[in-house]
C-alpha cells in the first residue's frame, strides 16, 4: 500500500469547483480510502475560517501504478493550479479509526531518515466542540513554533459530522515525535480530550515521503 497527498492553490472561486470534481472522481478510483480535505485557517481559532483558494486530497492506493493512473487522469486538472505539490507517501505508523476503522488496516513499515507527514483526524462531540476549539488555540500556537516543522494546516472533511484534522510536514521523525510527545501544551490538550471524551473517533498516521513533485511555499521537502 502507498499513500498520496496532493496540495493545490487556485484562483479565488476555482478551488471549490476543482475540489468537488476530484472528490467525485475519487469515489470511482482504485483508491481503498480517499478524502477531500477542506483547508481551515487555524490561526483564527477558536473560530477556524475556510481557506477559499486551497484544496487538499489524501488517498491510499494498492500500488504506485494505480496512483499514477489517477494522477495522469482526473488529478491532471490540478496541474493548472497556481501552486501544486504532489507527495507519494509510505505508511509508517497509524492508530485509531477514521470512518469506523484504521484506513491502513494495520500496515506498518520501518521509519527512515528524511521528511515525514503527520495526519490527524477526529470527530468531535457536539457538546465538547467549544471546549475543543478554545483548547486547540494554544496547540496551534505551539505547533507554529515547533522546531523542525516545515508546514502545517487544518482541515474539515465532513462539516456536518464535525470531522476535522491537521496535516503537517516535518524535517524528520525526531522533530515530529518531539512535538507530539514532549511535555507542554499539546500533551495537556491530549490529556484533556481523553479525560473529557471529546472525540468518539480519532486517528493518527505518520508517513515517510518517498517522492515529491512541484513546490509548496518554498519548502525544502526533498
Amino acid at each position: 500500500m502507498i499513500a498520496s497527498l496532493d496540495l493545490a492553490r487556485f484562483p479565488f472561486g476555482v478551488a471549490e469547483r476543482e475540489a468537488l470534481a476530484l472528490r467525485r472522481a475519487g469515489r470511482r478510483s482504485e483508491a481503498s480510502f480517499s478524502r477531500l480535505l477542506l483547508p481551515m485557517r487555524l490561526e483564527t481559532m477558536p473560530l477556524p475560517l475556510p481557506r477559499m483558494t486551497l484544496a487538499y486530497w489524501f488517498a491510499l492506493w494498492p500500488d504506485e501504478v494505480a496512483l499514477q493512473r489517477f494522477r495522469a487522469g482526473p488529478l491532471r486538472r490540478w496541474d493548472r493550479a497556481r501552486e501544486r505539490l504532489a507527495l507519494t507517501l509510505r505508511p509508517v505508523q497509524a492508530f485509531g479509526a477514521w470512518g469506523g476503522a484504521d484506513p491502513l488496516a494495520g500496515e506498518r513499515s520501518e521509519p527512515a531518515p528524511g521528511p515525514v507527514v503527520l495526519l490527524t483526524h477526529s470527530r468531535t462531540r457536539v457538546a465538547k466542540l467549544s471546549r475543543f476549539l478554545v483548547t486547540d488555540r494554544g496547540v496551534v500556537r505551539e505547533l507554529r513554533r515547533a522546531g523542525g516543522r516545515l508546514w502545517s494546516d487544518g482541515f474539515v472533511d465532513d462539516p456536518a459530522r464535525l470531522d476535522s484534522g491537521t496535516v503537517s510536514i516535518w524535517r524528520d521523525t525526531a522533530a515530529a515525535t518531539a512535538f507530539a510527545y514532549a511535555p507542554g501544551v499539546h500533551q495537556r490538550a491530549v490529556k484533556a480530550q481523553r479525560d473529557g471524551a471529546w472525540f468518539p473517533e480519532s486517528w493518527f498516521g505518520r508517513f515517510a515521503i518517498e517522492a515529491a513533485e512541484g513546490s509548496w511555499r518554498g519548502l525544502p521537502i526533498l
